[in-house]
């Protein structure tokens, strides 16, 4: 049986009207006209056909979810802002809690906090801090769901300065696996606080707490492509400059093909460049002053500067990462940018099968590494830099070269002098192994689960 067949069965078996009935939001099912929109996620890749999804509005629409499928024996996805690079968000058979509509944010300006919802997606987050001048760290792409990259741990712009997105919680109201509605802080269920921090949960948050941190002047960003073979000495450059790079500074040099546009000189287009691109949260003027050594290589072909907005520096690769598009994303830390790993660095980004793929060094110094290890279930604090191998691609029949290229550059990288483990965001596929993942914070994470979901209703390791 197919797996459309499959979840028609599955739901014809249920007694979804019954269940749909008592909700304050709504049911879609296999039957229903909305549901071949419903099942997608924005990772094309991702093709599930689950049993039905429930649009939550309230948290009493969560627990109605959660005790319906441990009643009946359903297995149990939970999705937010339905980014979902993993697709661990749907699964075909499967009930898909879904708090898209719970998308909210309380900002109070005078405690530095926010509370959001689960459905709320960075752009909105960014908006109502940023009317009051605050700010903490939220990925680099305004689309991006809050629940799913804080629970994966969470990288921005702001991380060096501030941490990881998880690092800045404060507490999580969480339904839990017996239908249970805690609250999860340093002083209490300060376990299961510590699995959210990075590591998921046993059950479905409705409710993030975040600190919240001054940013209320312009940050300037700095653009620099540099020709294949100029990356090596490059990264050289770079690996000396994040000796001591300052917090306020986050470079993140990439791997990507030109594009075809006015700004690129007519004869690169299509190719693929190393580009050094970096942003600074503090004054940028002297964030200028930082980056002059990147920004006035000689061996540029194409160079920029552009101070801006923090909202609009948020909002600038959103066109990139189109709603549809297939992406298989991993990542590997590396506790030092050695020599062979820059020797990698070019080899793999001109392999990939897709010239809209990328290969993305990103820093992990400042904030994110002064905190303890066993702060959160994020492993790779320790590492000097992460290498994010990230395909995109749109046909189709494609997958399967571009899974490979991914897997076999990650292969490659790890082979080398790599920490355990991965960033949660970037852990490549639905239900990746949790050791692979957390490395020696699995058992611990294990526990967790066990306590606040005995009976297994989630078995997926992240929303």
């Amino acid at each position: 049986m197919d797996a459309n067949r499959e979840a028609r069965a599955i739901a014809a078996s249920l007694p979804f009207d019954q269940f749909s009935s008592g909700l304050d939001g709504s049911l879609v099912t296999p039957t229903d006209d909305a549901y071949g929109a419903a099942r997608r996620v924005w990772n094309g890749m991702v093709n599930e056909y689950p049993a039905a999804i429930a649009y939550c509005e309230s948290t009493a629409d969560v627990r109605a979810s959660v005790a319906f499928a441990r009643e009946h024996d359903v297995d149990l996805t939970v999705r937010s802002g339905g980014h979902s690079v993993s697709g661990a968000s749907v699964a075909s058979g499967a009930l898909v809690v879904d708090c898209s509509r719970m998308e909210w944010v309380r900002v109070d300006p005078d405690g530095r906090t926010a509370r959001v919802g689960p459905g709320a997606t960075w752009g909105t987050v960014d908006r109502a801090t940023q009317s009051f001048g605050l700010a903490t760290p939220g990925g680099v792409f305004s689309d991006t769901g809050v629940a799913g990259l804080t629970l994966g741990g969470g990288t921005g712009y702001l991380s060096p300065k501030h941490g990881f997105t998880a690092d800045n919680l404060r507490s999580v109201d969480v339904v839990t696996g017996e239908g249970e509605r805690v609250t999860a802080g340093p002083d209490q269920h300060s376990d299961l606080f510590w699995a959210a921090r990075g590591g998921g949960t046993p059950g479905v948050v409705t409710a993030f707490e975040f600190d919240l941190h001054p940013l209320d002047h312009d940050v300037l960003y700095f653009e620099s492509w540099l020709p294949v073979d100029a990356a090596s000495d490059a990264l050289r450059a770079y690996r000396e400059y994040q000796g001591d790079a300052p917090d306020e500074a986050c470079v993140s040099p990439y791997f990507a093909a030109v594009p075809a546009t006015a700004d690129f000189p007519a004869d690169r287009h299509g190719e693929f460049a190393f580009v050094l691109s970096g942003v600074y949260a503090g004054d940028p003027v002297a964030g200028r002053d930082e980056f002059a050594p990147f920004i006035d290589r000689a061996d540029a072909f194409a160079a920029s500067t552009d101070t801006m907005a923090y909202t609009d520096l948020q909002t600038m690769m959103d066109h990139d990462f189109p709603d549809g598009r297939h992406y298989f994303w991993k990542s590997v830390p590396l506790p030092e940018l050695g020599d062979d790993a820059i020797d990698l660095f070019a080899d793999a980004a001109t392999n990939a099968p897709s010239d809209l793929s990328t290969v993305v060094v990103w820093p992990m110094h400042g904030a994110v590494e002064r905190l303890p290890d066993e702060t959160s279930p994020v492993v790779g604090r320790d590492a000097a830099v992460v290498v994010n191998v990230e395909a995109a691609w749109d046909d189709p029949m494609a997958t399967p070269e571009n899974v490979q290229w991914v897997r076999e550059t990650c292969r490659e990288f790890r082979a080398l002098d790599s920490t355990p483990g991965t960033l949660p965001n970037f852990a490549g596929g639905s239900a990746p192994d949790a050791a692979d993942v957390y490395a020696t914070h699995a058992d611990r994470l294990r526990r967790v689960r066990e306590r606040y979901d005995p009976a297994g209703v989630f078995r997926y390791e992240r929303e």
